[in-house]
């Protein structure tokens, strides 16, 4: 699959055709043992630290590795969603066990349309280029303004204390179900800085559900959070927690270019759910292990 803006949109829906070149690859490995509060949005953080946002400018990233091996289906989604971040026309990661059972969860409510066609890299593939990162050391990856290339580890951004006005969790990119139970884990029984707006934004109606269920969104109310429809308004600066001037957010979102939020001259850091529900708690950014 691969993004399409509104211009693209607008030229399928008047031709009925697409116009796309069949992107080159880039590997990208990752080894090592992922650390506590280290999901795939600091993989993909880390990468686009590494490489810029135009480092994978119309390739493919196909994602492998141990780490990718063990990393559940919506770290998976969270890593792909951001390869455009790095120029990439789109994020693979192969097909295996835990992709296996995703779709049959999903098929025992929603049947598939047809048999799913597995594809594989093979094993003599030619790669533009081969990217291997050990992310054994790795920390919460904090994405500073105005690029998703801009990251820092938590220690360091600890250290510079940066207070926020506003933590968001949720987005295509983070608002999934994990995200959603990590943040919960980090509020419960705490309650959000007095002066911080902590919007939480579930990324579908069914996320939005199960989260009831569960008892998620009472813990996010009661600590202060207010829970919003699923919706692009806060990442997007449309509307549901748009920054005045000056305001500084801490965002699970999936990009901070500036104005992104609103104001011109609004600051956006990105990172994971932990880190932003950590941050929302303390008032600045902040490592959840503080807490």
């Amino acid at each position: 699959a691969t993004g399409m803006g509104s211009t693209d949109i607008a030229f399928s829906m008047i031709t009925g055709t697409s116009w796309f070149k069949v992107p080159e690859s880039i590997k990208v490995v990752f080894s090592g043992t992922r650390g506590e509060y280290v999901y795939g949005k600091d993989l993909i953080l880390e990468l686009i630290r590494q490489i810029g946002v135009d480092g994978a400018l119309y390739k493919a990233l196909e994602f492998s590795g141990e780490v990718i091996e063990n990393l559940p289906m919506d770290d998976r989604m969270s890593l792909c969603n951001m390869a455009i971040e790095a120029g990439a026309k789109n994020g693979i990661v192969a097909y295996d066990d835990i992709t296996k059972q995703f779709l049959d969860d999903v098929a025992k409510n929603h049947p598939l349309r047809s048999k799913p066609i597995i594809h594989h890299s093979d094993s003599d593939a030619n790669y533009s280029k081969i990217i291997e990162i050990d992310v054994s050391k790795l920390e919460p990856v904090i994405a500073y303004p105005f690029l998703p290339s801009n990251g820092k580890p938590i220690s360091e951004a600890v250290k510079d204390d940066i207070a926020i006005d506003q933590a968001f969790v949720g987005s295509c990119t983070n608002g999934t179900l994990s995200d959603l139970r990590i943040a919960a884990e980090i509020l419960k029984g705490r309650k959000v800085h007095k002066k911080v707006r902590m919007i939480i934004t579930p990324a579908t109606q069914r996320i939005y559900q199960q989260a009831q269920k569960e008892g998620l969104i009472d813990i996010f109310i009661e600590a202060g959070a207010v829970v919003s429809n699923p919706t692009c308004g806060a990442c997007l600066g449309g509307y549901m927690g748009i920054l005045g001037n000056g305001e500084r957010c801490v965002s699970t979102t999936n990009r901070n270019f500036r104005g992104r939020m609103g104001a011109r001259d609004s600051e956006v850091y990105l990172a994971n759910s932990a880190v932003a529900a950590a941050s929302a708690i303390m008032g600045k950014i902040a490592n959840p292990r503080d807490l």
